[in-house]
C-alpha cells in the first residue's frame, strides 16, 4: 500500500496536515484526506504537487505567493 503525508505550504513553509493519508476524493469543491486510522479531513486547498519518491502531497493555500 501507498500511503503520503499531506502539507500545506502557507508563507514558503510546509506545515503537515495528515500522516499516513492513503485515500484523496473530490467532493462540492474540497478534497478529502482519509488516512490508515480512518480519520479524515476536508481541504480547501489546490494541490500544489505530489511527490511519490518522498511520499509527500503538498496542497498551497489560496493567496500563497511562492
Amino acid at each position: 500500500m501507498c500511503e503520503v503525508n499531506a502539507y500545506l505550504l502557507k508563507e514558503n513553509k510546509e506545515s503537515l496536515i495528515m500522516e499516513k493519508v492513503y485515500k484523496l476524493e473530490t467532493t462540492e469543491g474540497q478534497i478529502r484526506i482519509e488516512n490508515l486510522f480512518g480519520e479524515q479531513k476536508f481541504i480547501t486547498a489546490p494541490i500544489k504537487e505530489i511527490h511519490f519518491d518522498q511520499n509527500k502531497m503538498i496542497f498551497v493555500e489560496p493567496n500563497n505567493n511562492p
